[in-house]
């Protein structure tokens, strides 16, 4: 970077995230960090939060478009095993991704409530860290729940209430299958997690009150009507039930992301030609 300002060769800081927490690191090293920072020579943050720090390491040339992560696109074709299309071909599911511990026992509330009123009812729930599995399968059977671990090989269960994601990377499967997601991170203090993944492949997002760290996502998802805070086990179980009677229209919903992410992407790549084309690069 010290070269590149030194050469007159223009770098820019693309889709630039600064958290509270990594702001505070960087101030640590204060003058290690101006110096880094000042040689960028725009940045283009996700965030309203992060220009702030920024300003405060000296980088004055910024602009704010938006959040690039809105333009990723689903290319990748998802490949659903056989007897997992087949097991929720005729059941009425949900999911709760990147649960955390205790946002499972809200799941698991809900999905008892739940199961009262759809009979052929199951939850899925994907735990941010997969090393607290063998702790789950106890508390679902504690709670009189069959559950089925997604890298078994034997088949599933049709009586499986709790369907348990136990494998790394396979999460856009299930968004795939489920049109409603709630987000974990969210109802304890860790600041919630990314919603757009799931949001991308049409899914109604539910999450807790602390989401500090995608604040202006959720900020818009809710806005455009997408996604939905809930901060008890009664506006959970009744915001799912909601959806799962109203069944709104997915396409819809993908069609949103897709046309704010499309906005952002031209509108990124615009300011980048014309940042090189004032330093005389084509």
């Amino acid at each position: 970077l010290l070269n590149l300002k030194k050469n007159s060769i223009p770098s820019v800081l693309l889709n630039a995230r600064i958290t509270n927490k990594s702001f505070k690191r960087w101030k640590f090293f204060q003058n290690f960090s101006k110096k880094i920072f000042q040689c960028f020579t725009k940045a283009i943050p996700c965030n309203k939060e992060t220009i702030r720090y920024l300003n405060f390491f000296g980088l004055k040339k910024i602009r704010f478009i938006g959040n690039l992560k809105f333009s990723q696109n689903n290319s990748t074709k998802i490949i659903i095993p056989v007897k997992v299309k087949k097991f929720f071909s005729n059941k009425i599911s949900w999911c709760a991704s990147s649960t955390h511990e205790t946002e499972e026992l809200y799941c698991i509330k809900s999905h008892i409530s739940l199961k009262k009123k759809y009979k052929n009812f199951v939850t899925i729930i994907i735990p941010r860290h997969t090393n607290r599995c063998e702790d789950l399968i106890e508390t679902f059977k504690k709670n009189n729940l069959t559950v089925h671990c997604h890298s078994w090989s034997q088949d599933i269960p049709k009586n499986t209430d709790i369907y348990l994601v136990d494998t790394y990377g396979e999460t856009n499967l299930f968004f795939s299958l489920n049109k409603i997601v709630f987000v974990g991170g969210s109802i304890i203090k860790h600041g919630g997690q990314n919603p757009l993944e799931p949001a991308r492949y049409g899914n109604n997002i539910l999450h807790g009150p602390h989401v500090n760290n995608f604040k202006e996502i959720y900020e818009l998802l809710n806005n455009l009507g997408i996604s939905k805070k809930v901060n008890s086990i009664k506006t959970l179980t009744n915001s799912v039930d909601k959806l799962i009677k109203y069944k709104p229209n997915s396409n819809l919903l993908t069609k949103k992301i897709e046309q704010i992410g499309s906005k952002i992407l031209n509108a990124t790549l615009a300011e980048i030609k014309i940042i090189f084309k004032k330093n005389g690069i084509q």
